[in-house]
C-alpha cells in the first residue's frame, strides 16, 4: 500500500493508472476501485457498464446503484450519449465509441432496442432499489397495505419518543427504566424526548442489537468493544515505546506489567500519572506525593531516568496522553444497569414507531432498507426472492461506495448470497474513502476498508486504484498532496474508520501554473464582519484580474451567506445563490404545489 509520505514516480504511476482503468472494465473481474476526486470515476463506470452490455443476455442482468438521483441521472445520460455516438475526441473517445458499438451490436443481435427503449437499463438509487424489494414482501409484514415514504419522518420520531414516555405511566417496568435514565439526564423531559427521537432516527445502528436479545447483551457488546479499543491502543503504545523501555518502566514503584491487555490499563495509567504532569508536560519535580516508592533517592533517580528515556522518544508523550484518556472497559454495576434499562427503553420506542408507521401509513428509508433486507434473508439464509434476484443479476455496480452503511453492505451480501467463484457474476464497487462525509446518514467508511480486505459476503474483490487527477492543475494537486499528506493518518484504521491519504498525479498540464494556488487566512469565529470584508475584497481583486472569472464561495450554513451576498450586491457584483433557498420556498414551486392541491 502506498504511504502518505511519497508520491510515485510519474511515468510508472501513469502506466499503473492506465492498467487499473483497463482491469476495472474487465467483465470477468470483481473489483473494488479507489477513485479519488477528479480521477474520472464516472467515466470508468460508464465504460464498464457498456462493456458488460456487450456480454450479457439481457440488459436487466446489470444493476447499477448510486446514492443520489443526480448521480443516477448523470450515469444514465453518459451511457445514452455514448450509445448515440457522442463520445468526444482523442484516444479515450475512440475507446468509448468502440465499447458503445459493441453494446449496440449486442442490442441489435438480441433485439433489446436500447436506443429506443433505454428504460431497460437498470440504473437507480439504492433507495429506489430497496423500495422495489420491500414492495415484494407480504402485506402482513408491511406498515400498511402500501409503502409510502414520509417526507417528514422527524415528526414521527418525536411522536414515537413522546408516546414511549407517556406509556411508562401504565408500565411499571418501563417507568423504572426511564426513571433510571432521567436521573442520569438531569430529569429533563424534553431532553430525554429529543435523545430518544434522535436514537430512532439512527436505529439502523442499534436495532439489531436490541431486538431479539436480552437487555444485558447491549452491555456485553459495549464492554467487548471497549476492550478491543483499549487493547488496540495499548498495542500501539507498546510498539511506540519499545519492548526494552516498557520492561524498564514496569519496574517503577506502583506501575506493574505494561502489556497490551485491558487488565493492564491501570498500570499504564499509573505510568502516565508518574511521568506526566496534570498539564501533560514531562514531570520535573519528583516528590513524595507520587508515592512511598519515591521518597528516597533511588526511586527518584529511577523515575528521572525513565522520564529522560521517554522524552527522547518523539511519540512517547502523545502516546501516554492518549493512554491516560482511555476509558475503563469495565462499565461497573451502575452503568451496566443503565445500559440494560436503555436497551429496554429503545425496544419500546422502536415498537411505538412501528405502530405509528402502521397507523399513519407512512414509513422512512430506514424501514424500507430493513424491509428490503428482510425480503432477501430470513434466519440468516437467503430467501427465494434473494435467490431469484441473485440469479437474475449477473453484474452489480455500486457508485460512491465510501458512503455505504453497514445495512447497505448487508444488502449487497444478501444479493450475492448464491454467487460462486467463477460463475461469471461480478460485483464492482467504486469510491474514495478520503471523501466519506455522510456519517450522519449512517455511512461507514470502514465498510470500504473491510470490503477491500475481506470482500463482500462470498465475493472477493480485486483492489484497484486510480492515481491521476484530470480536474485540477498540477500546482493545486501538489499543494493538496503536501498538505493533506500531513493531516490524514499515517495508516488505515478500520476500527476508527481512519483512512490514509493517497497522493494524486496531475492528469493534465497547466499552461501557466500559479505561484501559490491556495492562500489560507484564519479569522476568529466571532469576526463575521471582518470575514465578510475579506471575502468581498478577494472577489473584487479576482474580478479586477479577470472580469469573466467564475468564483464560488462556500459557506457552512445558509445564514452565513446572507451578509456576504448583501455586501457583494452593495459593490455591484452579481451573485447567484446555489441551494441557499429551500425548494419549498421557491416561488414557482409554491405556485405548482398550490395548483396541484387545487386540481386534486
Amino acid at each position: 500500500m502506498m504511504t502518505n509520505a511519497t508520491v510515485p514516480e510519474h511515468g510508472g504511476a501513469a502506466q499503473a493508472d492506465d492498467l487499473a482503468r483497463e482491469r476495472a472494465i474487465d467483465p470477468a473481474l470483481s473489483v473494488i476501485l479507489q477513485a479519488p476526486a477528479g480521477s474520472g470515476k464516472t467515466s470508468v463506470l460508464t465504460r464498464r457498464l457498456l462493456r458488460l452490455l456487450a456480454v450479457v443476455d439481457e440488459p436487466e442482468e446489470i444493476l447499477a446503484i448510486t446514492f443520489t438521483r443526480r448521480a443516477a441521472a448523470e450515469m444514465r445520460a453518459r451511457v445514452l450519449r455514448a450509445l448515440r455516438g457522442e463520445a468526444g475526441d482523442g484516444a479515450q473517445g475512440e475507446k468509448l465509441r468502440a465499447l458503445a458499438a459493441a453494446a449496440l451490436q449486442r442490442s441489435e443481435a438480441r433485439g433489446w432496442r436500447l436506443a429506443q427503449d433505454p428504460g431497460r437499463l437498470r440504473i437507480q438509487t439504492i433507495d429506489s432499489f430497496n423500495f422495489r424489494l420491500a414492495s415484494q414482501l407480504p402485506v402482513t409484514a408491511r406498515a400498511g397495505t402500501e409503502l409510502v415514504v414520509s417526507t417528514r419522518a422527524a415528526e414521527l420520531y418525536q411522536l414515537a419518543a413522546r408516546e414511549t414516555l407517556l406509556a411508562a405511566e401504565q408500565d411499571p417496568e418501563l417507568s423504572a427504566d426511564l426513571e433510571l435514565l432521567f436521573e442520569r439526564l438531569d430529569n429533563r423531559w424534553g431532553h430525554v424526548e429529543r435523545l430518544l427521537a434522535d436514537m430512532l432516527r439512527q436505529r439502523a445502528h442499534w436495532l439489531r442489537y436490541v431486538l431479539g436479545h436480552q437487555p444485558d447483551v447491549l452491555c456485553e457488546r459495549v464492554t467487548a468493544s471497549l476492550i478491543r479499543v483499549v487493547e488496540d491502543r495499548l498495542r500501539i503504545a507498546c510498539r511506540s515505546l519499545g519492548e526494552d523501555v516498557c520492561s524498564e518502566l514496569a519496574r517503577l514503584p506502583g506501575v506493574g506489567r505494561l502489556e497490551p491487555r485491558a487488565r493492564c490499563l491501570p498500570a499504564w495509567k499509573s505510568l502516565a500519572r508518574l511521568v506526566l504532569t496534570n498539564d501533560g508536560d514531562w514531570r520535573r519535580a519528583i516528590t513524595r506525593r507520587l508515592g512511598a516508592g519515591f521518597e528516597d533517592g533511588a526511586g527518584k533517580e529511577a523515575l528521572r531516568g525513565c522520564i529522560g528515556r521517554l522524552s527522547a522518544i518523539a511519540a512517547a508523550r502523545g502516546t501516554l496522553l492518549e493512554v491516560a484518556s482511555l476509558p475503563d472497559p469495565d462499565p461497573g454495576a451502575a452503568d451496566a444497569a443503565a445500559l440494560a434499562a436503555l436497551s429496554r427503553v429503545l425496544r419500546a420506542a422502536a415498537a411505538q414507531l412501528q405502530a405509528l408507521f402502521a397507523a399513519e401509513g407512512r414509513v422512512d428509508h430506514t424501514y424500507i432498507a430493513g424491509a428490503a433486507r428482510a425480503a432477501l434473508a430470513e434466519g440468516g439464509l437467503p430467501t427465494d426472492l434473494a435467490l431469484r434476484t441473485g440469479l437474475s443479476l449477473r453484474h452489480i455496480l455500486v457508485d460512491e461506495f465510501q458512503d455505504t452503511s453497514v445495512a447497505q453492505l448487508e444488502l449487497l451480501e444478501a444479493l450475492t448470497a448464491g454467487w460462486e467463484a467463477g460463475d461469471g457474476r461480478t460485483l464492482f464497487v467504486v469510491g474514495d474513502p478520503m471523501q466519506s462525509i455522510y456519517q450522519f446518514r449512517e455511512a461507514e467508511v470502514g465498510c470500504f476498508l473491510r470490503a477491500r480486505d475481506a470482500g463482500i459476503g462470498t465475493v472477493r474483490l480485486t483492489p484497484l486504484r486510480l492515481l491521476r487527477n484530470f480536474r485540477s492543475t498540477p500546482a493545486l494537486i501538489d499543494w493538496t498532496n503536501e498538505t493533506f499528506g500531513r493531516i490524514f493518518p499515517a495508516a488505515d484504521d478500520l476500527r476508527e474508520s481512519a483512512v490514509a491519504f493517497t497522493p494524486s498525479l496531475a492528469g493534465r498540464n497547466s499552461p501557466s501554473p500559479p505561484a501559490s494556488p491556495v492562500e489560507l487566512r484564519l479569522l476568529a469565529g466571532a469576526e463575521r464582519a471582518a470575514e465578510t470584508e475579506a471575502i468581498v475584497a478577494r472577489v473584487r481583486d479576482l474580478k479586477a484580474r479577470d472580469e469573466q472569472a467564475s468564483i464560488a464561495i462556500l459557506v457552512a450554513a445558509r445564514t452565513h451567506a446572507q451578509p456576504v451576498v448583501a455586501a457583494l450586491q452593495a459593490c455591484g457584483i452579481d451573485v447567484i445563490g446555489v441551494e441557499l433557498v429551500p425548494l419549498a420556498e421557491v416561488p414557482i414551486v409554491r405556485d405548482l404545489v398550490a395548483l396541484t392541491r387545487a386540481l386534486c
